[in-house]
């Protein structure tokens, strides 16, 4: 979608008459609907005006077309300026230019990322040549009009219209940030004629009418170039082997998507459901692989975003198609989406859902699965009723079934129980929730899966980090400071009677389950689920405790510390207090997150007792 598709001369004219924030709201308005931030204003009356110079004293032909705003289709990012038109040689081309009002920055760690003063305080971020030069290869990838059609060449620069370099030393120019720097070039404050030049042999003689028009009418799908990068990662690759029921509902899904008449307003909703390991990433990945070459619009939805991330680390790391990135997407991407604009939405994680999405505009009676479900033909959703951990989620079985009968579309169920994490142990799944959901049956613990309890959390972090080279996690018993101290986390999770402290994980480290930082941070429920690795230590907090007079689990409420996911206190009686479940499954997804091993520490001694003399029985014995 664009905001703004004017004439270079028009836009000049809207800048020089102070109208064009005005004009902006109204289109903004019209459009989308929704207000627009002060600081998105602020950006427009900063920035806008020092391209209107630019384009003013660059000799542009009438003709040549300023696009403003564009939102890149299926995706919360959005192209700040974009001019198109054709060069005296008579070649189309569509110039993207981003905008940045930082006045400083610095180096930071991790590929093409820099640290400047951002929402008010100083944070990672994208370095501009880096952003400016994916949102390019987006385009060039998954609009049809440009990938189909060779003959517009998309082209991309940064401009920091506010920012004087450092002649000795400038952080964005590093040697680190060459690679990106040299595809699409970055220009500072008195570097506005390199600019004017720049876009003056791009586009001079105007005649870029038609060619916004196709950018802006062009159909949203991947590129061949991408589906083959994808298919190649599963080629040969024995991680992607569907077994037995994995396969049986990959064909599940195939065959109902196969049946489909695309003639026929019909949609079709698919329940998978599944616990811990059960496969459910496997399946969903392959069908995204395969429905990808059957050019079908479809798209990997994760509500977690730390689980997003590693997925897409992964699959662009063995591909080195960084494009990959824009196939998965956050739960929260499809409030403005129209009826049917994709052929499958695969949705991972589904019981992580949520009524809105953080900071997104809301649609009065929707929920984020009324949105998946509205916004394709086939939705495929995978859950777990047993991994809801917030009061906040809401993707139980039961509402997707609801959500999908209101819009008239057939649902489908498929149960998955064969067991593919956790050494392929049953048992300890079979044992692990009769410990922890209390079902006093007589379950033996044995098998290949290596599960220990540990006397102290130094000893956890010996044996799962420093031996197995695993992670530590630890249930929600501890307040979060996200205020770093002298620019060091803090060091929240703390067991006094072991002079143990380590801070969780941070939270602008996504990929903290591979990074090498994670190995001194506490991974958190919210960071965790979804992620697999092949030991885990989990530091079991005192909102878990044991009574040995009733040999039962007991939540303490007082000691859970996540306000944000914590239902309310039950009022009556004999009314269930919600937090009794949610704690329990948290424990359990933690738990469930090692391929090989978990070892667990507790706070609560008797709760240590307990699982010392029971490791192999369960409570009741």
């Amino acid at each position: 979608m664009i905001i703004y598709n004017e004439s270079s001369s028009k836009f000049i004219n809207h800048v020089l008459e102070d109208r064009i924030e005005s004009v902006l709201l109204e289109k903004v308005q019209e459009k989308m609907n929704h207000s627009v931030s002060a600081s998105e204003i602020r950006s427009w009356t900063n920035s806008l005006p020092q391209m209107a110079k630019i384009l003013r004293d660059a000799d542009l032909k009438e003709g040549t077309h300023v696009l403003l705003e564009y939102k890149l289709p299926s995706t919360e990012k959005r192209i700040d300026f974009l001019i198109t038109g054709e060069d005296k040689s008579g070649k189309q081309n569509a110039v993207i230019v981003e905008l940045k009002q930082w006045q400083k920055s610095q180096l930071a760690e991790g590929d093409g990322i820099v640290r400047t003063f951002l929402g008010g305080r100083e944070r990672e971020t994208v370095h501009p040549s880096y952003q400016s030069l994916s949102y390019k290869r987006y385009l060039e990838n998954f609009n049809e009009a440009l990938y189909e059609d060779t003959s517009i060449s998309v082209s991309s620069c940064a401009y920091l219209h506010n920012y004087i370099p450092n002649k000795l030393a400038e952080p964005l120019l590093n040697e680190r940030y060459t690679s990106y720097v040299e595809q699409s070039p970055i220009y500072f404050q008195f570097d506005d004629l390199l600019l004017r030049k720049r876009i003056n042999d791009a586009v001079s003689e105007g005649k870029g009418t038609e060619i916004a028009r196709k950018i802006e009418e062009g159909r949203i799908r991947p590129s061949k170039k991408l589906v083959e990068a994808v298919n190649s990662l599963f080629e040969g690759n024995e991680e992607f082997i569907l077994l037995d029921e994995q396969k049986v509902a990959y064909e599940k899904v195939l065959s109902i998507y196969n049946d489909m008449d695309l003639e026929i307003d019909q949609k079709h909703t698919i329940l998978i459901k599944g616990g811990p390991g059960t496969g459910k990433s496997v399946i969903g990945l392959n069908l995204m692989n395969f429905l990808l070459g059957e050019e079908a619009t479809i798209e990997y939805i994760t509500p977690n975003q730390s689980f997003r991330e590693i997925l897409r680390k992964k699959l662009i790391g063995r591909s080195g198609f960084v494009e990959i990135r824009s196939l998965f997407k956050g739960s929260a991407s499809y409030v403005e989406t129209p009826e049917n604009y994709y052929d499958v939405l695969v949705c991972d994680e589904a019981h992580r859902l949520k009524n809105q999405g953080h900071m997104k505009r809301k649609i009065e009676g929707e929920n984020q699965a009324t949105q998946i479900i509205r916004s394709s033909r086939v939705s495929v959703f995978f859950i777990d009723d047993e991994q809801v951990i917030s009061n906040k989620d809401i993707g139980r079985f039961n509402l997707l079934k609801e959500e999908a009968e209101k819009q008239n579309s057939t649902v489908h169920v498929v149960e998955l129980d064969s067991q593919f994490r956790c050494a392929g142990s049953g048992n300890y799944l079979e044992w692990l929730d009769n410990v922890l959901y209390d079902r006093k049956q007589d379950i033996q613990l044995d098998g290949d899966f290596d599960f220990q309890v540990v006397d102290s959390p130094h000893e956890l972090y010996e044996k799962v980090v420093k031996e197995k080279g695993g992670r530590l996690l630890a249930g929600y018993a501890w307040e979060w400071n996200t205020k770093r101290v002298d620019g060091e986390l803090s060091k929240d999770v703390v067991v006094e009677v072991h002079d143990f402290a380590m801070p969780w994980n941070d939270p602008a480290r996504i990929d903290w389950a591979i990074h090498p930082e994670g190995s001194e941070q506490i991974g958190c429920i919210h960071t965790v689920q979804g992620l697999e690795m092949e030991y885990v230590g989990v530091i079991i907090g005192n909102d878990l405790t044991y009574n040995p007079e009733t040999q039962s689990i007991e939540v303490k409420r007082e000691n859970f510390k996540d306000k944000g996911a914590r239902p309310a206190k039950p009022k009556g009686k004999y009314e269930v207090d919600l937090l009794d479940q949610l704690v329990r499954n948290t424990y359990k997804t933690l738990m469930t997150r090692g391929m090989k091993g978990c070892y667990v520490y507790c706070v609560d001694k008797d709760l240590e007792k307990g699982l010392t003399k029971n490791i192999l029985n369960s409570f009741s014995n």
